[in-house]
């Protein structure tokens, strides 16, 4: 197994039998992106590892990138699973040790945007009180509910049983780490847990937002990794369509309390919807 894509399918295959579907999805991700730079450089060669993992190979790849003009931690990502394929190959004695292979490439992360919010802005961005359509309404209930259950990564949102919530608490694991989690429920939370509610006795599910009644997996499953990626897609374009209902609705005047709402719902479709 010389050839970096046979080996980072293999790479795939064993997260992917693990149940890491979304560290898997990132390396697919990643091999992607180097295809089609090695496509431009080399038509129609494969991708020989020794030649892949080479010091100038993995500037160019950089270069590329940033031709590509993706945002710097996009890039870091695409370099930082290339390197752990890296050292996966070396164990496998499938590739040459080389001396400084990623240290002149960028593998670090930066915060794009400011994610803090005065007291006064967040508690407008979050007020659920005006009329919408039934899907935005839902959409904007969940975008609450992130932040009121302490930055709860929708992953782990869409994912609590009814047996996690007990007494005035939440009690998880996290999906990315398995670290358990308690967070005491606010009134306001409760509300808002109650309105969307999974209310099927069959389902295990506290909230309505994998409970597709054709759509339902055991977690940990492929199909039910797939589910929730388009559960998500699907909120992500809710919150856009959000933010152009806001920007219709106050053509002329967009405060500042909603341009920091707008600036609010980026950040969520960037961060904390992740994996």
């Amino acid at each position: 197994m010389k050839d970096l894509t046979t080996f980072t399918l293999s790479v795939i295959q064993e997260l992917e039998d693990e149940g890491r579907f979304g560290t898997a999805h990132v390396y697919r991700s990643m091999l992607r992106a180097f295809q089609r730079y090695w496509e431009s450089e080399h038509p129609k060669n494969e991708i020989r590892m020794r030649k892949a993992f080479d010091i100038a190979t993995i500037h160019k790849f950089e270069r590329h990138l940033l031709e590509r003009m993706l945002k710097l931690n996009t890039m870091s990502t695409y370099l930082r699973m290339l390197r752990a394929v890296y050292n996966r190959a070396l164990l496998a004695g499938l590739t040459d040790y080389v001396p400084g292979l990623f240290k002149h490439v960028y593998t670090g992360t930066r915060a794009d945007v400011k994610r803090a919010l005065p007291p006064a802005e967040m508690g407008q961005a979050l007020d659920i009180s005006a009329s919408l359509h039934r899907e935005l309404k839902e959409a904007q209930i969940w975008f609450a509910l992130l932040f009121l259950l302490r930055g709860m990564p929708f992953a782990d949102l869409a994912r609590l049983r009814k047996c996690d919530f007990k007494d005035g608490v939440i009690t998880y694991r996290r999906q990315k780490t398995g670290r358990q989690i308690r967070v005491h429920v606010t009134e306001e939370a409760a509300e808002l847990i109650r309105r969307c509610a999974d209310r099927r006795t069959d389902s295990p599910y506290l909230l309505n937002i994998l409970g597709d009644e054709n759509c339902r997996f055991p977690l940990g499953r492929r199909e039910e990794y797939r589910h929730y990626q388009q559960v998500l897609r699907r909120f992500n374009r809710k919150l856009k369509l959000y933010r152009l209902r806001e920007e219709m609705q106050y053509p002329t005047r967009m405060t500042r309390e909603h341009s920091m709402y707008i600036t609010m719902i980026q950040i969520i479709t960037k961060g904390l919807l992740c994996r």
